[in-house]
């Protein structure tokens, strides 16, 4: 339940501490990240993800007074990554690699925009894709960006780092998005066997030892006039059409 209610004001030593964590030097060195925002913290409370505290500006109402203080606005901008931060944030620990076994995997090869990856999380989340795996060149899952474009998703969907090279390693079928793909999405028909779908850098493109392990490579036609599409509208595309399958 969120209610208004008189909390402790957070000092300016632990204020101090908290704003290091928007360097990523850090935040890996703490395992601690801030988290901003009523949506996805509402988000992460609906999953079971709780934070270790919580900071409002004062008047905002608070769902865990127990963990809860108050910093000014201008406080809160120290804390918060984003240039124009909400009035509620949490601390929380880095999102973790887990490795698991899945059926449905997407490949992202050295996703370099924190908005992008993010949004590949969300979309995950939505679709039911069992899983992420990351290149270890890709940015870094624990930036608040990306936690922020993930709404949390971060969090609940699995992911681990995997070489490109070693994906035959997971003895899994691996197939490629590229836009000018042999097969169009919509005459892909997944195997009953676990399998990964992998797409590229934003303009890079997939790497040359994605293109050699895939067994086909998978295609978006688009009727109207444009060279290419956004990775993350590229994986909401792919995702759903797999979720029909």
């Amino acid at each position: 339940m969120i209610k208004k209610i008189n909390c402790p004001q957070l000092s300016n030593e632990r204020l101090h501490y908290l704003a290091k964590l928007k360097q990523k030097k850090y935040r890996l060195q703490e395992e601690l990240v801030i988290v901003e925002g009523k949506k996805t913290l509402t988000q992460l409370s609906a999953w079971g993800i709780k934070p270790r505290e919580l900071y409002l500006v004062e008047g905002e109402p608070t769902f865990s007074p127990e963990i809860s203080y108050t910093v000014s606005e201008q406080g809160m901008k120290r804390l918060c990554a984003s240039e124009q931060p909400q009035k509620i944030a949490g601390l929380f620990s880095l999102p973790k690699p887990r490795k698991i076994a899945f059926q449905k995997a997407f490949y992202l090869d050295k996703i370099s925009d924190p908005g992008n990856l993010g949004t590949i999380f969300r979309i995950a989340a939505a679709f039911n894709v069992d899983c992420l795996v990351l290149s270890p060149e890709s940015c870094e899952v624990s930036s608040p960006k990306v936690i922020r474009a993930s709404l949390g998703a971060v969090y609940q969907v699995p992911f681990f780092f995997y070489k490109a090279e070693n994906l035959q390693e997971l003895k899994t079928s691996v197939f490629a998005l590229e836009m000018q793909g042999e097969i169009p999405l919509a005459n892909f028909i997944p195997p009953s066997e676990p399998f990964i779908v992998a797409l590229g850098n934003e303009t890079k493109g997939l790497s040359e030892d994605i293109l050699r392990l895939a067994k086909k490579i998978i295609s978006i036609p688009m009727p109207g006039k444009m060279e290419s599409l956004n990775v993350s509208a590229a994986a909401a595309i792919l995702a759903y059409s797999l979720s029909q399958n």
